[in-house]
């Protein structure tokens, strides 16, 4: 059966061949697919502008000035990073997630609940800054008092909250809970603000260094565990370096414990995955991390909260793997045998299309 096909494949073939406008037609239209292919990678290899959504936070935020300072790194390399303005935590999830975003900054996951978000990058630990006026110098001191934490619908606000509790200190039974936003805190007189103030922020803090310059508030120790219970799996045991605000007077006086989080930057899965290569080159190049001066180290880069990650990252990590190694030459290899294959089938194509004796009628 096999051969009674083969040899009706073959009459077919050759009549084919013999019929010139036929044959003319089908080369002409091959000649238009192959133009058509290097027009497309053409394409692909020239340069693009990448627009990108990316979720705002308050003006006067260290995430705000992050991103204004990474948009102005990112746009000579053809991404124009617009900040858009959000709400809440879930609100700006389920944003991303429905497209409506490209990029937000994040601490926890739920890749159940959204899973068209992807990872791209793990950021600068945040840290639980905790600020009281004097004379409160401790923790324990705060009972009964107005501590400010950040608004609700936050993810910090919830993790301060549960920070709090560990500590012992319960919203709504032992102090009274405010939700001023950053700026609120900025243009407040003194004698209104409250009597402790909880911001998230990476150090230093311009929020922080203000309200201790301007207000005299002094940080306060937040212990935390180095193995974190279940329940706040989100954290990790964090200092506030000694002198980190200040050496006349010395704020803090010593290195204080507290608590951080790590901030991920994730994106729509639909993301380009040229956009994504670009947004991580100047993430951990020398540029970005010289003007914010924190630490951007590629070595957590694949630290995800828990969602896949995104196109183009893991491009981006094989960068610098060495070019001749086993794995590439066995990709050499079975490039050199396709190559031949393609060249060959080519060769007897030409000469078909040319009306010269290919497959020989039987």
């Amino acid at each position: 059966m096999a051969n009674e096909l083969e040899a009706l494949a073959r009459r077919h073939l050759v009549r084919l061949q013999r019929h010139t406008p036929t044959r003319q037609l089908l080369a002409m239209l091959c000649l238009a697919g192959l133009l058509i292919l290097g027009g497309y990678f053409l394409y692909q290899s020239l340069p693009r502008q990448h627009t990108l959504r990316i979720a705002g936070s308050e003006v006067v935020s260290n995430r705000h000035y992050l991103m204004h300072i990474l948009q102005e790194e990112v746009l000579p390399a053809g991404v124009r990073l617009h900040i858009a303005s959000a709400s809440d935590a879930n609100d700006t999830m389920a944003r991303l997630s429905r497209g409506e975003l490209d990029l937000a900054l994040m601490q926890d996951a739920d890749a159940e609940r959204y899973p068209n978000i992807r990872h791209i990058a793990t950021l600068p630990t945040e840290v639980l800054h905790v600020l009281a006026r004097p004379p409160i110098k401790q923790l324990s001191e705060l009972r009964n008092r107005q501590i400010n934490l950040e608004p609700r619908g936050s993810e910090w606000r919830e993790h301060a909250v549960q920070a709090l509790e560990f500590a012992g200190l319960h919203s709504g039974r032992d102090y009274l809970e405010a939700n001023l936003d950053e700026e609120a805190l900025m243009v407040l007189p003194g004698n209104v603000l409250p009597d402790a103030v909880v911001i998230a922020s990476f150090i230093p803090s311009a929020l922080v260094e203000f309200l201790i310059r301007e207000h005299g508030y002094t940080l306060l120790e937040l212990p935390f565990p180095a193995s974190a219970p279940h329940h706040l799996d989100w954290g990790q045991a964090s200092q506030i370096p000694a002198f980190a605000y200040g050496a006349e007077p010395a704020m803090p006086p010593r290195n204080l414990l507290t608590v951080g989080s790590s901030l991920h930057l994730v994106g729509h899965d639909r993301i380009d995955a040229r956009a994504t290569r670009i947004l991580l080159h100047t993430l951990y190049g020398p540029a970005l991390a010289a003007r914010l001066h924190l630490p951007f180290e590629e070595k957590h880069l694949t630290d995800s909260a828990g969602y896949p990650l995104a196109a183009g990252v893991e491009d981006f990590i094989k960068r610098n793997h060495p070019l001749i190694s086993k794995e590439n030459y066995d990709k050499f290899k079975s490039l050199g045998g396709m190559l031949f294959s393609l060249a060959s089938a080519l060769l007897v194509a030409l000469k078909w299309f040319r009306g010269e004796p290919v497959i020989e009628e039987e």
